[in-house]
């Protein structure tokens, strides 16, 4: 297959996936000063802006209608607030490296929640294949049968595996309930943003740490995660999914995971084992066969999981 759209989405295809999986070392870096509801609720906001200002750019339209505003409001809670609080709470506890291998099996939880909850597709012998190899990946990162000698948190991972079971949720729902309402994906981003933003500014009072000044790799890193992980790396994914379909576009996991994991070691010096690696290479394995038998139409994606 030949793809489409020159250097530009290359370039855009490759900094996506660099932002994305950057993402888990900037959080891993803000949960040492930030409690996970304050981090979330100040990256959601800052990629709020950022959306909202590029949409006034381009004068792209709006959501509009109570029908709209109800589905990416459900979008912005269960799809975004819930799993970037999942994985700020992770980043407490396990390494960013273990979160971004977590993250590359978000393709097999959206197989599994349109199979077992949306039921709004059939999925063939290929799709029930990837599920599996993922799921098999899933078992092989955290050995269950070495919970009580592993090194590494076991809640910090199960809550891994929430964040991930929320995106597969999402990218079902969006396709289910928000595709055929036919609205700017951007504009989309930007909804669920602004909904995230406002249920935590609900409850960021309550759940504050305090008042305390803040290190600049922490000011940094809150910086990079809103405006560009959870801001501007949505303008890039959106446009190489234009050029390439959503299959070809989706293999960006595959780039945000090494990057995840080489950052996590190299900056972190975060230690992973070999199971680790070697679950790592099954998931993506079962996302492989997944994207394979992918038409290419899943529709628009939620928030940046990184």
């Amino acid at each position: 297959m030949r793809l489409r759209g020159g250097v530009y989405t290359i370039v855009a295809f490759v900094l996506t996936g660099i932002v994305w999986g950057a993402g888990f070392l900037f959080i891993r870096v803000a949960m040492s000063e930030f409690a996970p509801v304050e981090f979330v609720f100040a990256r959601t906001l800052m990629a709020s802006v950022v959306l909202a200002l590029i949409m006034f750019v381009t004068r792209r339209r709006w959501p509009r209608g109570w029908t709209a505003w109800r589905r990416i409001g459900t979008l912005g809670i269960v799809g975004c607030a819930v799993p970037f609080l999942f994985y700020a709470w992770a980043g407490q506890r396990i390494p960013s490296g273990l979160s971004s291998i977590y993250n590359a099996a978000v393709p097999v939880a959206t197989a599994l929640v349109t199979l077992v909850a949306m039921r709004q597709e059939r999925l063939g012998a290929q799709k029930l294949l990837a599920i599996g190899i993922g799921a098999l990946g899933i078992v092989v990162v955290m050995q269950p049968w070495r919970l009580d000698a592993s090194e590494f948190d076991v809640w910090g991972q199960v809550a891994c595996i929430c964040a991930v079971l929320g995106l597969g949720f999402a990218f079902s729902y969006t396709r289910k309930a928000i595709s055929p309402l036919g609205i700017d994906p951007i504009a989309v981003a930007m909804g669920q943003m602004l909904v995230c933003t406002a249920v935590l500014g609900a409850v960021v009072p309550f759940a504050t740490v305090g008042f305390r000044e803040l290190s600049l790799p922490v000011i940094g890193s809150l910086l990079m995660s809103g405006i560009f992980a959870t801001g501007i790396a949505y303008v890039w994914n959106f446009h190489v999914i234009a050029q390439w379909g959503a299959a070809s576009a989706s293999m960006v996991t595959y780039l945000t995971t090494l990057v995840g994991v080489a950052l996590g070691i190299i900056v972190l010096h975060e230690p992973l084992s070999l199971n680790h690696f070697i679950g790592a290479a099954i998931v993506l394995l079962g996302v492989g066969v997944g994207v394979r038998g992918s038409r290419g139409t899943v529709g628009l994606g939620p928030a940046a999981p990184g």
